[in-house]
C-alpha cells in the first residue's frame, strides 16, 4: 500500500532514551534535531492545492493560510511534510506551548496564521514516495523542497557534538532535541 497525497498517514511517533549518549548508542549516526515545542502537522501538496493535518488527521488547512502559501511556494508539484508550528514572540524566541495551541485551536481562519512551521521530515516528493527511504536520503530531499524551513540539525555519533546541539536547542527556548538515526525509514504510528 503505497501513500496517496492529500491523504494524511498516522505520524511516526518517538520514544524516549535515558539520555543522549544512550541515544546515540542505540542509532549508531544520527541527526539530532532541535525538539520544537508546538503543535505536529502534517501538510499534503498537489499542485495548487494543499491540505494541513493535525497528529488526529484532522484537516487544519484553513486556520494556517500561511504554511499553506509557503508549502506552494516550495519548489515541487507534490510533497508530503511532517513538521511542527509554532508561536514565537518579537525576539523569535519559542511562545509558551498553551500559546500555541491557543491560537492553533480557534477555528476560525487564518486564526493561527501568526504561527511558524518547520519540518523535520519528507514522506513524498514528485511521485516519489520515501517512506521506505532512510532518513539520510530522506534529508537531501527535505532540504531541497523546503529550504530555511527544516528544524536544525546536526549529524554526528559523537554524544559531545549531541550534547552542544542540545545546549544550542535550549539557549534557543527549545524543549531539547529528538535523536534519530540516519538509517531509519518512516515508520507511520510506530514508537
Amino acid at each position: 500500500v503505497g501513500l496517496t497525497v492529500l491523504h494524511p498517514v498516522e505520524p511516526m511517533l518517538a520514544a524516549t532514551a535515558e539520555g543522549l549518549a544512550a541515544a546515540i548508542e542505540h542509532t549508531g549516526p544520527a541527526s539530532v534535531e532541535w525538539k520544537l515545542d508546538g503543535a505536529r502537522v502534517q501538510v499534503h501538496r498537489a499542485g495548487d492545492e494543499v491540505r494541513i493535518y493535525t497528529r488526529n488527521l484532522n484537516d487544519v488547512t484553513g486556520r494556517l493560510p500561511g504554511v499553506a502559501a509557503a508549502v506552494r511556494a516550495m519548489p515541487a508539484e507534490q510533497v508530503v511534510l511532517d513538521g511542527e508550528v509554532l508561536g514565537v514572540d518579537d525576539d523569535a524566541r519559542p511562545q509558551a506551548f498553551q500559546d500555541t495551541m491557543s491560537a492553533f485551536g480557534r477555528e476560525q481562519p487564518g486564526a493561527a496564521d501568526g504561527l511558524l512551521v518547520r519540518f523535520f521530515d519528507v514522506l513524498h516528493r514528485d511521485g516519489t514516495d520515501l517512506v521506505d527511504a532512510p532518513l539520510s536520503a530522506r534529508q537531501v530531499h527535505l532540504d531541497a523542497v523546503a529550504g530555511a524551513l527544516v528544524v536544525p540539525r546536526t549529524v554526528t555519533d559523537d554524544p559531545a557534538a549531541a550534547a552542544a546541539a542540545l545546549e544550542e536547542a535550549l539557549a534557543e527556548g527549545h524543549e531539547g532535541v529528538m535523536v534519530k538515526a540516519l538509517d531509519s525509514t518512516y515508520e507511520a504510528g510506530r514508537r
